[in-house]
């Protein structure tokens, strides 16, 4: 191993251990991750590994579910904790840095792989994706799997990567949906029509074949959601794909709201997304024109994995920080391929910045959670604390909506209401119960509701105070 590996290896492992803290310290937060984390865990509990849960009863159908698969398993395997829930992510991570790895390699060989690697484990949304429970990590391996295939199996006729072209589609629309292939298939179609590449690209990947193998894969998840929700293609293809694209107002998202900003913002997520390296970006522009040409078209494919995806972002009416994540991937293999050919190397220094900054914020959060911790896990601790009834209740008083991290953290116990005469059953009932509520909750509770429970702690989070109620003693059961 030389001297220049054995740096960068190191700084991988600087970003792979800050990584593996953050996952294992910082909770799961409202609302993103919680949600996320909340229905994998609800998938495993309830064993309804079709449809995730926003609630139970209440089926997901905004997105396909492999995030929720793979999750959920993990939960199986390793325990329902954060850590778990996230460990996909990082492993769909690592993977996505091995296919980047293997062009490099196929491209330069060992000496000059490395960079690219380097530069999107060092960027700063793919770093903070790594673990973070969403569907963006799955989408960024689907589309690089698709594109890596695409340009191995074209330029090194191995039909091995046919294959994987069409599998990657195939995860692609479990991962995200149709929008895996718009966003996989443009660099496609516009490198090949540009190049006149009709012939080759036809002859070498296994177009009839691996559709079956994309269908294979994908339609009988689609097939069975459909069957279990008969709304679910309606509201999926044409709410969260056309309706949500197209307009900034739409209201018919049932899970959350629309996420309008002013068109090309997109850009702006990819610029910090693409952190520390995007502040070189205007002078490598500048002196990139030298070093562009080739024969194979591989900078123009670069380029077009690169930017293909943020034009059709520009016009997109909702959007949010991580759709610029299956970009990164291209713009990594685009900045070193530049760095490259200009005889400049990859700066080591930057790749550690980015693992200092993850710890600094990582033990920022730890150290002041009344300012940078979304989640209801110490209130949720609390309550285990208490060694309540298995069956007595655990009510979020006055929340609008659900309190994911609450459910998480509570194996799906903790609810929510605001409804006075769900409040005034606890007294009711035979068991010992108790009540979360904000300092202004608390005075909108029923009267006989706060005369019949206790405080017994404030607990404060970065949204707030939480004050935990217990029932008076009285009640045959419960401590």
């Amino acid at each position: 191993m030389t001297t220049v590996e054995r740096r960068s290896t190191a700084a991988l492992l600087a970003l792979l251990v800050v990584r593996l803290a953050a996952m294992a310290t910082i909770p799961l937060n409202e609302s993103t991750e919680a949600r996320y984390g909340e229905m994998a865990r609800k998938m495993l509990e309830t064993g309804n590994w079709v449809l995730p849960m926003h609630d139970y009863g209440i089926p997901f159908l905004a997105k396909p579910p492999l995030w929720a698969w793979m999750s959920a398993a993990s939960m199986g395997i390793f325990g329902v904790n954060a850590f778990a829930a996230r460990l996909p992510a990082l492993l769909l991570s690592i993977m996505t840095l091995g296919l980047v790895w293997l062009l490099a390699l196929k491209r330069h060989g060992r000496g000059a792989s490395i960079g690219a690697p380097l530069v999107l484990a060092a960027s700063a949304g793919f770093f903070v994706a790594a673990g973070t429970v969403m569907t963006d990590p799955a989408l960024a391996f689907s589309t690089t799997l698709v594109l890596a295939s695409f340009w191995l199996a074209i330029h090194y006729e191995q039909e091995l990567w046919g294959w994987m072209f069409f599998a990657g589609c195939g995860v692609g629309l479990l991962a995200k949906g149709p929008v895996a292939l718009v966003i996989s298939g443009m660099p496609v179609f516009f490198w090949t029509l540009r190049r006149n590449e009709w012939e080759s690209v036809w002859r070498r990947l296994p177009w009839i074949w691996g559709s079956m193998l994309t269908l294979a894969i994908a339609a009988p998840w689609y097939a069975l959601a459909q069957i279990r929700a008969p709304e679910f293609l309606s509201y999926f293809l044409i709410g969260e794909h056309v309706h949500k694209f197209l307009d900034p107002g739409w209201k018919g998202d049932r899970y959350g709201y629309a996420h309008a900003f002013p068109h090309g913002t997109i850009w702006i997520f990819a610029l910090l997304c693409f952190l520390p390296w995007s502040a070189a970006v205007p002078s490598l522009t500048r002196k990139a024109k030298s070093v562009w040409k080739d024969d194979d078209g591989w900078m123009l494919f670069l380029a077009l994995w690169s930017f293909a995806s943020l034009v059709f972002f520009t016009v997109a009416a909702n959007i949010i920080w991580p759709y610029p994540l299956p970009a990164l991937p291209g713009l990594a293999l685009l900045f070193a391929e530049i760095m490259l050919r200009l005889g400049k190397r990859i700066p080591i220094a930057a790749v550690y910045a980015t693992a200092l900054a993850g710890a600094v914020a990582t033990l920022g959060a730890l150290a002041m959670p009344n300012r940078f911790d979304l989640s209801e896990r110490d209130t949720i601790a609390a309550w285990r604390g208490q060694a309540s009834a298995p069956d007595s209740r655990l009510l979020f008083w006055g929340y609008k909506r659900i309190e994911f991290s609450a459910a998480f953290y509570s194996s799906g116990r903790a609810t929510t209401t605001s409804d006075d005469a769900a409040a005034e059953a606890l007294l009711r009932n035979e068991t010992r119960d108790y009540i979360v509520s904000t300092p202004g909750g608390l005075e909108r509770l029923p009267l006989q509701v706060r005369e019949g429970f206790e405080d017994i702690g404030h607990y404060e989070n970065g949204r707030g105070v939480r004050i935990l109620l217990r029932e008076n003693a009285g009640k045959t059961a419960g401590p």
